[in-house]
């Protein structure tokens, strides 16, 4: 049996001839997408995206009270969002883009800005989660006076519904092994949010281009044809995470 075949085209109850020309196609069709996620990756390098706004907020999630940090980064992530919007609903949609954005549009608000790009995969879903369970989290402290039941939010919100971002960046080179396990939950808590909006980031600019031009976002923007962008954000990221390891407990 021919050496060449993916595991999963071998075990197919077909001719070998025809597994055979099965996997040339699959050969042939992974080697024209990355021919154009590559092409992709070179003309979106050509764009200019300074990050002078993102390490402004980087600067503000290390160092402000940890409960102002949800309502600073929602009103970031809201308008990167809002943006994205901007950019790529068309000019000629019924009733004009910006009715669209304003007032009782169906894109008015940051829930609703989450729940369409969620419904239409216009971004990865875990990082729309984690923006909306901040949204939920800036809600109560802006609605509630009560310090004591706003730091029981916040706890919820870190010991069980955020990723553990953290336990996932140590490199032992940028970022040394283990890091983590000497972070209290708020430096948790600061390091998940620097990382969150750095993607968000980097995905409200180049997710929906990527859809556009018919690719996969994820493996257009992550994988091995990824961005220059998202080396420049994770460099912010990871100062801005050295910032949090360094401040006092």
């Amino acid at each position: 049996m021919p050496q060449f075949l993916d595991p999963d085209i071998e075990k197919l109850r077909m001719l070998e001839a025809e597994k055979a020309g099965l996997q040339v196609f699959r050969n042939y069709s992974k080697a024209f997408e990355q021919h154009r996620s590559q092409k992709f990756a070179e003309e979106a390098d050509q764009v200019e995206f300074p990050l002078v706004d993102y390490t402004a907020l980087c600067k503000l999630i290390v160092s402000e009270q940890e409960r102002f940090v949800p309502v600073i980064a929602c009103a970031y992530g809201d308008d990167l969002l809002k943006a994205m919007y901007q950019r790529e609903i068309p000019l000629s949609v019924p009733g004009g883009r910006g009715e669209m954005l304003s007032g009782l549009g169906p894109l008015s608000g940051l829930a609703r800005r989450i729940q369409v790009a969620y419904a239409f995969s216009w971004l990865s879903e875990d990082v729309l989660e984690e923006l909306n369970h901040l949204r939920k989290l800036r809600n109560d402290i802006s609605h509630r006076w009560d310090v004591a039941v706003l730091k029981e939010r916040l706890d919820a919100l870190i010991h069980e519904r955020q990723r553990p971002i953290e336990e996932t960046l140590a490199d032992g080179v940028r970022l040394p092994k283990d890091f983590h396990k000497a972070l209290d939950p708020v430096q948790r808590f600061r390091v998940r949010i620097l990382w969150v909006m750095g993607r968000l980031t980097y995905e409200t600019r180049w997710w929906v281009p990527a859809v556009k031009a018919k690719l996969d976002p994820v493996k257009a923007l992550y994988g091995s044809s990824k961005l220059s962008l998202l080396g420049k954000v994770a460099d912010v990221c990871v100062e801005a995470t050295k910032e949090v390891c360094a401040s006092q407990k």
